[in-house]
């Protein structure tokens, strides 16, 4: 039940907004296509796992528009002081995946799309949380993960895709999800042979 309720839709919307990324920024689509390129032409499923920029993109992906924009409710135990505010026991706190994602110390112009800030730093399970955290974060973050990059990884290395409408795409709650609200339509406009790069 869980897969179906909480993994299918979810994993679908990330594969949208990322589609949707990588075709909105040509260098970003660049760069991914030329790292896909030197894993030949049948590639070991953890190969594709494995690499850092696609991975990036992936991770720049949930960032932006995290499929779910909040984590699970927790209940305060005990009474505790957080950021000089005092909560007691009984208190519902509500994280925001969304709105930590878009923090500017953490996340210099948050709203554009960056992969490389993922290969630049590290980030803490408090500050990149799109799966939720502790022991309440999502059971199917490993499958998702290696889902949508097994996905972009097929698609974009055997077809040039381009995006039918060039304007912003605008997220739209769908239930708990954050999707791009037309869908973003695209289209097959070739096969892609695979580029050799020599040293």
């Amino acid at each position: 039940i869980t897969l179906i309720l909480a993994g299918y839709d979810t994993t679908a919307s990330a594969m949208s907004w990322g589609f949707y990324w990588i075709h909105q920024n040509p260098l970003v689509r660049e760069k991914l296509l030329q790292e896909l390129d030197t894993l030949g032409d049948s590639p070991d499923p953890m190969s594709i796992y494995q690499l850092p920029y696609l991975t990036a993109v992936c991770n720049e992906t949930l960032r932006i528009y995290p499929v779910t924009m909040f984590s699970f409710p927790r209940v305060v135990q005990e009474s505790v002081e957080l950021l000089g505010h005092p909560l007691e026991p009984g208190t519902v706190l509500l994280p925001s995946i969304y709105l930590t994602h878009h923090r500017e110390d953490l996340y210099p112009q948050p709203k554009q799309f960056k992969p490389e800030r993922f290969i630049e730093r590290q980030f803490s399970p408090y500050e990149f949380l799109p799966f939720g955290g502790g022991v309440r974060r999502c059971i199917g973050q490993a499958l998702a993960q290696f889902e949508i990059k097994l996905v972009f990884a097929t698609v974009l290395s055997r077809y040039d895709l381009a995006l039918v409408d060039q304007r912003p795409e605008k997220p739209q709650r769908r239930g708990f999800n954050l999707a791009p609200s037309s869908g973003v339509k695209m289209v097959i406009t070739g096969r892609r042979a695979r580029q050799e790069f020599f040293s």
